[in-house]
């Protein structure tokens, strides 16, 4: 497979300095490179829907690490396709471990433009899906909405093959538009996730609340779920709710933690 999954970024996480391609190696034979998992909240109903999947380092002595420190020296090394895999393994088989223990949750992984040109992508994420005992639908595939508008050629049947396999798709950090919003449609996506730069502060900005009443009149038109992104405060989740945005992805919510934390989190956190 090849290295289209990024794993995201986090200025939360513990800053360190690059780590050397020796002490990754390591990382990777002791199992410290996993995934970490932010809950998707319905706002209707407070349900956990589906987490996102990120990148991490467990390093022993550093603690957990920002991609930051270790995603640049593994794609200038070739690396980034055994991080890629290992990740989206690791995420379905947590996936698979959560329904087993009654909880039904989709998974979504990050797509970078260079999946776009892997013609073999939807068969290799259908035979993943298959070998860990899920369905299409529990794996969501995020592209940013500035990777789409630069290479819609090759991502327009990709994204049609993906759809009529069952996976979902999202367009990911969506703000603008420019040059897309013409071009979302169920055919191709399911979801429309708001990025966070038009979400944080929207409830008390006029200017951010117009966008965002905007997008998401857009994504209801072309009957996408939405989904607001990096969500910090309350006058903000009233906002998305008024203006009937479906789900929420942020630190009011969780941050992300690791597979083992989610059901007791999922628990407690319904309970509320």
């Amino acid at each position: 497979m090849t290295d289209e999954f990024l794993p995201y970024q986090d200025d939360r996480l513990i800053s360190a300095s690059a780590m050397s391609i020796d002490e990754i190696w390591r990382a990777l034979v002791n199992d410290q490179l996993v995934p970490y998992f932010q809950p998707v909240v319905e706002l209707r109903s407070r349900k956990v829907l589906g987490v996102e999947a990120l990148a991490r380092w467990r390093h022993p002595a550093l603690g957990v690490l920002s991609p930051v420190t270790f995603v640049p020296i593994m794609e200038e090394r070739g690396m980034i396709r055994e991080l890629t895999e290992l990740i989206l393994e690791k995420s379905l088989y947590a996936c698979r471990d959560w329904l087993d223990h009654g909880q039904k949750l989709t998974v979504s992984i990050n797509l970078s433009a260079l999946s776009l040109t892997d013609r073999n992508l939807p068969g290799l994420l259908e035979s993943k899906c298959r070998i860990a005992g899920l369905p299409s639908s529990s794996l969501i595939l995020e592209l940013s909405e500035n990777t789409l508008r630069q290479h819609w050629e090759l991502a327009e049947p990709q994204l049609g093959q993906l759809r009529e396999r069952g996976f979902g798709v999202a367009v990911d950090e969506y703000g603008i538009g420019s040059g897309l919003a013409t071009r979302l449609n169920g055919e191709h996506f399911s979801t429309m996730k708001i990025d966070r730069a038009f979400v944080h502060g929207a409830g008390s900005n006029p200017h951010l609340r117009a966008i965002l009443q905007e997008n998401l009149l857009l994504a209801q038109r072309h009957g996408l779920f939405t989904v607001a992104m990096g969500i910090e405060e309350s006058a903000d989740l009233a906002l998305l709710s008024e203006l009937g945005c479906d789900a929420v992805q942020g630190y009011l919510c969780s941050a992300p933690q690791p597979a083992e934390g989610l059901l007791p989190w999922i628990y407690q956190w319904e309970k509320g």
